[in-house]
């Protein structure tokens, strides 16, 4: 996907988001965003804009170029399914899953987030709708208890009176 540094992306992402909402991004908005100061949005900044993924005229609005749109675009839309997949799957709250969705997406190669965001794109498109292991383990998530199946007894600890075959 990409070889820049996890907070190049975010630099991407909080661009592209700013974008979105108030079509001008200034280096002020950028560090109240990102929590930083403003010589180091500038920094970073001036990274970006060798690498062609922004334009900013001296001391002028940022903004993404083409290629830096498309990378940014693709950043923010693997997170939003990561975070999507951390609520729905693991239960987690919104913002428990926006936090693990950042992290994980810089910290596994390109190939392994293609790959996992693919697989979670296959269940939500999967015209079977939700798989019975899927169902099994929101429930495992939730209750801490195994749901009723025919081979819990063969991976978890359990009475073999609590597993029942389907």
């Amino acid at each position: 996907m990409s070889n820049l540094s996890a907070r190049s992306e975010d630099y991407l992402k909080a661009i592209f988001k700013l974008q979105e909402e108030k079509k001008v991004v200034r280096v002020k908005d950028l560090a109240q965003c990102l929590d930083v100061r403003s010589p180091t949005v500038v920094g970073v900044i001036s990274g970006l804009k060798e690498s062609g993924l922004v334009d900013q005229e001296h001391y002028g609005y940022i903004s993404l170029t083409s290629e830096g749109d498309a990378l940014a675009r693709s950043l923010v839309q693997n997170e939003d399914i990561l975070r999507s997949f951390f609520e729905e799957v693991f239960s987690l709250d919104s913002e428990e899953a926006g936090l693990n969705a950042c992290n994980i997406e810089h910290y596994i190669t390109p190939t392994c987030r293609e790959r996992l965001v693919s697989f979670i794109k296959f269940l939500e498109i999967c015209g079977r709708g939700s798989p019975k292991w899927l169902g099994h383990f929101r429930h495992f998530v939730l209750t801490g208890e195994p749901p009723p199946c025919d081979r819990c007894s063969e991976i978890l600890p359990v009475d073999e009176k609590a597993c029942e075959k389907d």
